[in-house]
C-alpha cells in the first residue's frame, strides 16, 4: 500500500509541476492543458480511491492522538472531491481562454491545496503504513 500510495502522490505532484509550468507560460499551450488536468484527475482519484479503501482501517490502528487527524482527514477528502469537481467543471478551455488571469490564480490555489493534501497524507498515513510488506 505504502509503495502505491508514494507513486500515486510522486504522479500527483508530477502533473501538478506540469500545471505550474503551464499556467506560468503567457498563453498557456491548450492542446496540453486538458491531457495534464485529465491525468491529474486519474491520478487524484486513483489516490483517492486507495485511501478509502484503507481509512477504516488506518483509524482503528492509529495512536489515539492521530485517530482524530486521520478521520479529519478522510472527511476532507471528501469536501476536497466537491471543491476539485466544481473547479474543473466551472474552468471549461473556452472559459480558461477567455479569462485567462482568473483562470490561473484559481488554479494556483487548487494546486496548492493539493499539495498541502499531500503533505498531510505524508505525515499522517506513511508511518503508519512504514511497517507493512511492500
Amino acid at each position: 500500500m505504502l509503495g502505491e500510495l508514494r507513486r500515486l502522490h510522486a504522479e500527483i505532484a508530477a502533473h501538478l509541476d506540469e500545471l505550474d509550468a503551464l499556467t506560468a507560460q503567457p498563453q498557456p499551450p491548450m492542446d496540453r492543458l486538458p491531457a495534464v488536468r485529465q491525468a491529474l484527475t486519474r491520478a487524484s482519484r486513483a489516490r483517492t480511491m486507495l485511501l478509502e479503501r484503507i481509512y477504516d482501517r488506518l483509524i482503528a490502528e492509529a495512536p489515539p492522538p492521530r485517530k482524530g487527524a486521520i478521520e479529519a482527514l478522510r472527511a476532507e477528502g471528501k469536501g476536497s472531491l466537491i471543491t476539485s469537481t466544481r473547479h474543473i467543471g466551472s474552468w471549461t478551455l473556452r472559459d480558461i481562454a477567455a479569462r485567462r488571469p482568473d483562470y490561473c490564480a484559481a488554479s494556483a490555489t487548487m494546486r496548492a491545496a493539493m499539495r498541502e493534501r499531500v503533505r498531510n497524507e505524508v505525515r499522517l498515513i506513511y508511518p503508519l503504513l512504514s511497517n507493512e510488506a511492500e
